[in-house]
């Protein structure tokens, strides 16, 4: 249910002309992990914290900030370090899109920190990228 919702936000958020289709899947995925957190929040709290960033930041609501941080939050005190490198990676992909480089650039190396501590060394490199396309902008912003 999690990467099913992940991926119809993501979907909604891409393609507008199916967003009714693929924001039901995420509703759907939000639901069942509403249920589940409720049964166990140690491991489907920052979870459902995550897809309620994404729905809000699908709906351009500011309460996807505080969503964000809260799972980031959640999955460090559970040690999840590669649901709280997804998490600082949603969050910088949420910043960029409101034109926050600065923090953005904050939350790729602090999701990049986290798949190193997984050695998940392909998303290592993928955030690196982003970083390295980042970085420049933030240096010249100051």
């Amino acid at each position: 249910a999690f990467i099913d919702g992940l991926i119809g936000l993501y979907f909604a958020r891409k393609h507008r002309d199916d967003e009714a289709k693929w924001t039901g899947v995420a509703e759907t995925a939000i639901e069942y992990m509403t249920k589940w957190a409720k049964s166990c929040s140690w491991n489907f709290a920052n979870k459902l914290s995550l897809l309620q960033a994404e729905y809000f930041f699908l709906k351009h609501d500011e309460q996807a900030y505080s969503c964000y941080k809260a799972s980031i939050k959640q999955a460090r005190e559970h040690r999840f370090n590669h649901e709280e490198g997804l998490a600082h990676e949603k969050l910088a992909t949420y910043l960029l899109h409101k034109s926050n480089h600065v923090e953005a650039l904050h939350h790729f190396q602090s999701a990049k920190k986290c798949y190193e501590t997984w050695h998940a060394h392909l998303l290592v490199r993928r955030v690196e990228k982003a970083i390295a396309v980042l970085s420049p902008l933030c240096t010249s912003s100051r």
